[in-house]
């Protein structure tokens, strides 16, 4: 003889208000304790997070040594001293030359100022150019740059894609 089990009577449906009350209350707890402070970046050791500054800013306190790239120029200085054209920059040892030496200068005379004044600031460089200007030539200004102790080397962005249209207006 076949023996046969006999079915189980279906469960009663179940109820999911209660379900959703202990989801609601997980809920709120978690938001509420969720602390922001660890959804912070934490760098590794011995390395430093970018910081954002405004041109105007650098150049004020008198650390920076600006330099301005353009297309057919590359002029170094607030006094936008003509250091000559981007193939010299690559091609001519005494272009380098005489923008390295001027960096140099520029630099020994910001360590000057820090030990008159006591602080321990570093030389900046800020160099701002145009999104057209091939990296080559940005890779030597900051050879440049390095090679005459400048610590900091800040790269500019402009808001306004017209910026140079509209300095070559400016100017004439």
């Amino acid at each position: 003889m076949r023996k046969v089990r006999r079915k189980f009577a279906d469960a009663a449906a179940l109820s999911i208000t209660s379900l959703l009350d202990i989801l609601t209350i997980l809920l709120v707890f978690l938001i509420k304790n969720i602390s922001m402070e660890s959804q912070k970046i934490s760098a590794p050791q011995n390395m430093l997070l970018p910081t954002t500054i405004t041109n105007q800013e650098l150049i004020d306190n008198g650390l920076t040594v600006l330099v301005k790239v353009f297309p057919d120029k590359v002029l170094i200085g607030t006094d936008n001293i003509n250091a000559g054209t981007l193939t010299q920059l690559v091609s001519d040892a005494t272009s380098r030359e005489i923008i390295f030496n001027y960096m140099k200068n520029e630099a020994n005379q910001i360590s000057l100022l820090n030990s008159r004044k006591g602080t321990n600031y570093q030389p900046c460089m800020l160099i701002q150019a145009d999104k057209s200007i091939p990296c080559q030539y940005i890779t030597q200004l900051v050879k440049i740059g390095a090679g005459a102790t400048f610590a900091n080397i800040y790269f500019s962005t402009l808001q306004d894609e017209n910026w140079l249209r509209q300095s070559a207006q400016q100017a004439r």
